[in-house]
C-alpha cells in the first residue's frame, strides 16, 4: 500500500509536581505550515510552564497519515 497524504501532530508530554504523566496531542497540522505549527508549540509551552502546574513539559512533532478509510489517528473537534 502506498500512502500519499500526511500531516503532523504536536505531542506534548507533561509531568505534574506529584509525578503524574500525561500525553496530549494537538493538530493535525499540514507539514508545510512549519512556522505556524512551531509558533503554536512555543506559545503552548510558555502557557503550560507559566501555569506552574507541571514539573516538566516536553514536545515533539509526530508524522501521521490521515486518509479516507484509514488513518494513524482519530480527528476530533475540541471546540
Amino acid at each position: 500500500m502506498q500512502r500519499t497524504a500526511t500531516a503532523v501532530v504536536l505531542k506534548v508530554d507533561v509531568t505534574t509536581h506529584e509525578g503524574e504523566e500525561r500525553t496530549i496531542y494537538y493538530g493535525p497540522f499540514l507539514p508545510h505550515i512549519g512556522g505556524a505549527a512551531t509558533g503554536f508549540e512555543s506559545e503552548l509551552v510558555d502557557e503550560l510552564e507559566e501555569s506552574g502546574r507541571y514539573s516538566s513539559v516536553e514536545t515533539s512533532f509526530q508524522d501521521v497519515f490521515i486518509g479516507d478509510g484509514e488513518s494513524d489517528c482519530e480527528v476530533r473537534a475540541t471546540r
